[in-house]
């Protein structure tokens, strides 16, 4: 007998920034700010606040804070030392990911929550791979107060490995919390999550369908402003914003597996142009749908 076992495809695209080490004197402060991207924030020696939602979160030396996009926050080192830090900004498009990387607007994982992670040693990896950088001048670069570390194909795809696993250690962790603290504490009432995974069937159904959100807001008997509180609230981005990611892992798909035009994949996808289509698509995959198609 023959047999074969498949992993599903993943067409996901994992965007990486402002991925860096730091040393910042005492009484430093980096005033209140937002991103468009997840910020992960380790303190790696010393300590600082980090003040967010307005609510004032001591990270000490071995800890990590998990900032939401879209969150305004600020970083204050108040104490008599100078601390260092490792700074990942990423933003993921894998759904399940992201409506667990959102339910809240950060998290603090505390010294022995991420001592029983495999944070530590994957850091520490990551340590070994800036001291290379240092190692050889011809390496580096300077661009106004940063030195910028110029990788090689192989370090890349190293520090990529290491970011992803760096995210599946904070989503295990978070998991880990969610079912302590029961699912309802977290999203809301049964009620609300039964709505929300309503909606997110029928936005599923529904995804090429202009006026989709208003027609399944009706269906609900809920008004549009309600509709959109619920779900935001249960999956952590609007029903527009949802929407909006089911188009672009279909059109990944059809880049991927079909001859379409970029013209006729946005037609499909009901976008009101092929620029707005590419726009849109460069924004989440960081490169154009013509860049992401495989080259024959």
């Amino acid at each position: 007998m023959h047999v074969e076992f498949h992993f599903s495809d993943m067409t996901h695209t994992l965007q990486i920034a402002g991925c860096h080490f730091g040393v910042k004197p005492a009484g430093w402060l980096y005033p209140r700010h937002h991103h468009h991207l997840f910020e992960i924030l380790y303190c790696w020696e010393g300590t600082f606040t980090q003040i967010v939602d307005e609510q004032k979160i001591k990270v000490r030396t071995g800890e990590l804070v998990l900032i939401k996009p879209g969150i305004k926050h600020l970083s204050h080192n108040d104490s008599s030392e100078p601390h260092a830090y490792f700074n990942i900004h990423f933003n993921i498009d894998d759904l399940e990911l992201r409506n667990l990387l959102t339910n809240s607007s950060y998290q603090h994982m505390d010294y022995e929550g991420v001592r029983q992670t495999r944070l530590p040693a994957y850091l520490k990896e990551l340590e070994g791979l800036l001291q290379q950088g240092l190692i050889d001048p011809g390496n580096r670069q300077w661009i106004n107060d940063y030195q910028f570390i110029h990788l090689k194909k192989m370090e890349k795809l190293f520090l990529q490995g290491h970011i992803l696993l760096i995210i599946q250690e904070v989503v295990s962790f978070l998991t880990s919390r969610a079912e302590e603290d029961e699912a309802a504490s977290l999203f809301g009432s049964t009620l609300q999550i039964d709505i929300a995974h309503a909606i997110e069937s029928r936005l599923q159904s529904t995804v090429c369908a202009k006026g989709a959100i208003a027609q399944i807001a009706k269906e609900q008997s809920l008004s549009r402003s309600h509709c959109h509180k619920i779900f935001t609230k249960v999956y952590g981005r609007s029903p527009r914003q949802y929407l909006s990611q089911l188009k672009l892992n279909q059109a990944k798909q059809l880049l991927l597996s079909s001859e379409l035009t970029v013209d006729a994949i946005s037609r499909e996808l009901g976008f009101a142009s092929s620029s707005h289509f590419s726009r849109q698509f460069r924004r989440w995959a960081g490169i154009s749908p013509n860049q992401f198609r495989p080259k024959p």
